[in-house]
């Protein structure tokens, strides 16, 4: 079933790709179509619907279909937090806090609910260094749980198109390193893309587009 499924979507991309080079538009939407009906909720079908929105000039049209897009991916990241949670239970700290961090850069209203699950798994490391004689997991805690908000997880936010909340992160993150001039200027550029609008919704769409053509001509 699963390799049928992927078979299937390589055809559907191949065919999507050879379309949006002729920018038969309205042929590659039929196509997300009748996808969508095959596989409901498919997000490769849904960032064609978008991008043919966004090359078709509609962005508000393109920026709905990606939220809604988002929305499933929002709620699929939950799967992250399980994962997370069982390595935790398997004394695996560092694979639980990179669980941790996946579902929070797909979902980032869980970011503050998510850093508490970290801020656990630092001080279980920590006991278990003070305890343990052999300390079999030497994941040197200081090092391992850095601060929850990192300029990486920015870039995350604003690739999502969560310009707020990529800002609070730079915000925190200068409150620690005010002399940091590498997240003062991303976060000058965040500024910036606050005032476009959809482009970057239309820009992150058209990085996708591009990178169907480029498989195309391999």
């Amino acid at each position: 079933m699963y390799r049928t499924y992927l078979k299937d979507r390589e055809n559907f991309l191949s065919d999507v790709r050879a379309k949006m080079d002729k920018r038969l538009y309205n042929d590659v939407i039929a196509l997300a179509e009748t996808r969508l009906k095959k596989f409901p909720g498919d997000m490769d079908a849904y960032l064609v619907l978008a991008s043919c929105g966004a090359s078709m000039d509609r962005p508000a049209e393109a920026g709905e279909i990606v939220e809604h897009w988002y929305d499933i991916v929002r709620d699929q990241s939950r799967v992250y937090e399980v994962l997370g949670d069982a390595y935790g239970r398997n004394k695996m700290p560092k694979e639980a806090k990179e669980a941790y961090m996946k579902c929070a850069a797909l979902a980032p209203e869980r970011s503050a609910h998510l850093s508490e699950k970290i801020a656990s798994l630092k001080e279980g490391a920590m006991q278990e260094s003070a305890t343990s004689e052999e300390d079999e997991y030497n994941v040197g805690p200081d090092d391992l749980f850095a601060e929850f908000h990192t300029l990486t997880l920015a870039k995350l936010y604003v690739k999502q198109g969560y310009l707020e909340m990529a800002g609070n992160v730079l915000g925190k993150i200068l409150e620690r390193d005010p002399g940091n001039s590498e997240v003062r200027e991303y976060a000058m550029h965040v500024e910036r893309l606050m005032g476009k609008g959809w482009e970057p919704v239309i820009d992150e769409l058209n990085r996708w587009l591009n990178g169907l053509r480029e498989k195309r001509s391999q």
